[in-house]
């Protein structure tokens, strides 16, 4: 009898997953977000520790021990070195885990398709966003330095989300007035009513509605003062746009239309890098790139993110690097 010859080695080498990664790996993610909707991982990355009441909690917090990010002293729980990690984590695995899951569970009914319209859960993507921005304070504490350079002006945020990186500048900044702005209309509500019980909103505005160039202006634009604002910024959203549009240059071309008195740019996006296998990637960046695949959105190198800046005359004067494949650009004009 001939011996045959596997065509995919039981163990290439590269970490390989195993069916206990797949189940227990989501089980996690649940616990995670869970975790996180109670306030704990904010209290355990504040040095402090919990105590669960409740039986529910009990279980979470049991399994959490298990996973190994927690540790029980007595009738309280502690984070593990793997916990902490976890927690500062926490908002990329709330974007995997519950924001683009409903666009995950398109694909079963969808062989036929080129790719899956999105469809997310707008509320927990744009608090995993804004958690990803937090996770590196000293990044943040740069951009609102940067701001605070020179004349105060207005800064928006081109897709603010739910509106938490700008009002963490505004504690930076302290003279710049800020405006955010986002396709999502429940989100932005729900902001907005988080920044009158913080007293905020006398120095940030929120608007919704889309902020893609397009051949007529947004009617958000027609109650804005175009030329008071000094700083345009966006995260993880640049990509997306370029895609759906004519590229990186041809949006950002399309806000210097917008704000003729532009001085500076901030562009936080997740830059291409592809590999054969995942293990090859930083962890997250298998995720994204595959659900960006699946949802016909085209994913960009740094060198054409760099190349589109030089193009328009901006020059980064500052980048900041962070999980490897995010990065930030605070960019001025030559």
């Amino acid at each position: 009898m001939t011996a045959v010859t596997p065509l995919v080695p039981q163990h290439s080498g590269l970490g390989d997953f195993t069916i206990r990664d797949v189940i227990e790996g989501q089980t996690a993610g649940q616990l995670i977000v869970a975790a996180d909707d109670w306030g704990w991982w904010a209290t355990l990355l504040s040095g402090d520790t919990i105590a669960p009441t409740t039986g529910i909690a009990q279980t979470v917090a049991e399994g959490l021990v298990r996973a190994g990010f927690l540790i029980r002293r007595g009738h309280r729980y502690q984070l593990t070195h793997t916990g902490h990690d976890v927690g500062k984590n926490r908002g990329f695995v709330r974007v995997a885990v519950r924001g683009w899951e409903p666009t995950f569970r398109q694909l079963s009914d969808s062989p036929h398709r080129e790719y899956i319209p999105a469809a997310t859960e707008p509320g927990e993507v744009a608090r995993g966003c804004t958690d990803i921005a937090r996770r590196r304070p000293e990044i943040l504490e740069a951009i609102g330095r940067a701001l605070a350079t020179g004349a105060p002006g207005c800064t928006v945020d081109l897709g603010c989300a739910d509106a938490g990186r700008v009002m963490a500048l505004a504690g930076i900044a302290e003279q710049e007035r800020f405006l955010g702005v986002d396709i999502e209309d429940g989100v932005i509500a729900t902001a907005a009513a988080e920044l009158a019980e913080r007293g905020l909103d006398d120095r940030i505005s929120l608007l919704a509605g889309s902020v893609q160039p397009e051949p007529e202006p947004p009617a958000w634009l027609a109650t804005v003062d175009r030329g008071a604002v000094t700083t345009a910024m966006s995260f993880f959203l640049l990509h997306q746009l370029a895609s759906d549009g004519d590229g990186i240059a041809a949006v950002l071309r399309g806000w210097m239309d917008w704000f003729p008195n532009l001085r500076r740019l901030v562009i936080g996006d997740g830059y291409l890098l592809e590999a054969p296998y995942w293990a090859q990637q930083p962890w997250f960046s298998p995720t994204y790139e595959i659900y960006h695949a699946v949802t016909g959105v085209r994913l960009w190198t740094r060198q054409e993110y760099e190349q589109a800046f030089a193009e328009l005359g901006w020059t980064v004067r500052r980048r900041l690097e962070d999980h490897t494949m995010l990065v930030t650009s605070i960019l001025e004009r030559d």
